[in-house]
């Protein structure tokens, strides 16, 4: 993400569907946003298109991992120390 996309907001996940190809060890990501700026009544805030989004089974293992982290890390109240500029 650039600098300048964070001024604008960030797009929020809202809805997903997935599907998958056992023979081509693929995720089907079909995925809906809204920027975040929905949310304090900006009548101009950026429409985005859905997203399909395909994921190879390593990738999807990968992110599975890092989702399950961070999950563990919020409901246990834990910051994260690295900054990371794009995350508030």
């Amino acid at each position: 993400m650039k600098p300048q996309d964070e001024i604008g907001g960030m797009r929020e996940l809202t809805t997903f569907q997935m599907d998958h190809s056992a023979k081509g060890s693929l995720i089907i990501l079909r995925s809906s946003f809204v920027d975040t700026l929905t949310y304090l009544g900006v009548e101009n805030a950026p429409r985005y298109a859905d997203q399909d989004v395909m994921i190879k089974l390593s990738v999807a293992k990968r992110l599975m991992h890092e989702l399950q982290k961070r999950i563990d890390y919020i409901e246990s109240g834990i910051e994260e120390s690295v900054d990371h500029p794009i995350i508030m």
